[in-house]
């Protein structure tokens, strides 16, 4: 569904930033039965001229990408730690209770919770969307509501000013019911509550250059001044933001009603930051994505000329992305490898890569790095394949290799 307003201000004002062409909603993993069913859809990146909200202007409704999936927040120790540390940050710096309510919207696997479950905070809840994702939240001992959370479902489910904590992370900028998903959180969020934003933030995507972080289930890309742009008209206040290497480069952002809690430092900071994220940065990083195009798959191209076996490591939604744009394909690539077992056995969509289990036994000359987000933690995990020759591409910021 192609949207003509801003998904945030609503104002019809809408420049058109990156088109990226139609392609799968990048966690539509296929089987060899189905590859030729692939459904495309407009991959275009606009901005608000009002708001400065950097979105895409179509929408693959909720049903299609979020009522079944195959990514788990668990599966690398870096996001384990991470959540550990959000956690573990919000309760002393909110001095929780036992006792507290904690709801984590789009909770996926429960990782999340489970670290708040660790710090003796047992009263959690899970609103997850995704049937077979819930399933395994609930069995790794998680309450969990499987369901979309929104204003009509929050009243259901939880009583108003419950919820001590509600964490967003790694969902805010999915939202096809935005505001409705507002106004859900502020009526179950306490009143000295703190909803705690982990989102991707558009000033990393532009300093990085990592288009690959543009696929349909990211409708909207942030920076703090759009944030506090969308919240505002609701009585929510941002008082606290600060900058994660997490997922390429993240903020975290915590929200209040009004003006319980006093901005912090850091917030001053990154609005001051935030400055140089506006439409001409967008427009420069735009026009020198589309003078990149092709390049890597280029170079791809040179090693297997050379008989280079190449593999792709991990298969990342954002990897789509970056192998469908530059024309990427199982000519080029033989396999990728994958520890979620969701995933195997599937092929990657429209490039028809397939995926298999990782295996220390059969490796390749080369890896392109999909999960690059977590590069120290692969590269410290296949030190001993690099010893062996194996080299490793990180498609980003620029193109690198590891090993050689």
């Amino acid at each position: 569904m192609e949207s003509t307003q801003c998904r945030s201000c609503r104002s019809d004002r809408l420049t058109s930033v990156l088109d990226l062409g139609d392609q799968p909603w990048c966690n539509d993993l296929v089987t060899p039965d189905t590859c030729d069913e692939v459904k495309t859809y407009p991959l275009h990146l606009v901005s608000c001229v009002e708001c400065n909200l950097l979105q895409l202007n179509y929408t693959v409704p909720k049903e299609v990408m979020f009522k079944e999936h195959d990514y788990l927040s668990g599966t690398t120790k870096t996001l384990r730690d991470h959540f550990y540390a959000i956690a573990k940050e919000n309760k002393e710096q909110f001095n929780l209770g036992s006792s507290d309510l904690v709801v984590d919207i789009g909770g996926n696997d429960g990782t999340q919770l489970l670290q708040y479950k660790k710090l003796g905070m047992h009263n959690v809840v899970n609103v997850e969307s995704a049937h077979n994702i819930a399933r395994i939240s609930k069995e790794s001992g998680v309450p969990t509501i499987n369901d979309f959370f929104n204003e009509y479902s929050a009243n259901i489910d939880f009583k108003e000013s419950s919820a001590k904590i509600v964490n967003a992370a790694g969902v805010f900028f999915h939202l096809e019911e935005l505001h409705s998903v507002i106004k859900g959180i502020k009526y179950i969020l306490a009143e000295d509550g703190v909803f705690t934003v982990q989102c991707m933030y558009a000033g990393e995507l532009v300093k990085n250059e990592s288009f690959d972080m543009i696929y349909h289930e990211h409708l909207c890309y942030y920076t703090l001044d759009s944030l506090i742009n969308l919240l505002k008209p609701y009585g929510l206040e941002v008082f606290d933001a600060y900058h994660s290497p997490i997922h390429s480069g993240s903020l975290i952002v915590k929200i209040c009603h009004g003006k319980k809690y006093r901005p912090t430092l850091s917030f001053y900071s990154v609005l001051e930051m935030d400055k140089q994220f506006d439409l001409s940065s967008f427009l420069r990083f735009a026009d020198k994505m589309r003078k990149k195009q092709h390049s890597l798959r280029d170079y791809l191209q040179t090693l297997k000329d050379k008989g280079k076996t190449i593999y792709a490591y991990g298969a990342p939604a954002k990897g789509n992305t970056l192998l469908n744009y530059e024309g990427i394909d199982n000519k080029l690539i033989d396999k990728s490898v994958e520890i979620n077992e969701l995933k195997v056995g599937k092929l990657l969509p429209v490039s028809n890569i397939p995926i298999e289990m990782e295996s220390k036994e059969d490796y390749p000359d080369y890896y392109l790095l999909l999960s690059h987000n977590f590069e120290d933690e692969i590269i410290e995990k296949n030190k001993d394949l690099i010893s062996k020759g194996v080299k490793f591409i990180i498609p980003f910021p620029e193109v690198k290799v590891v090993g050689a």
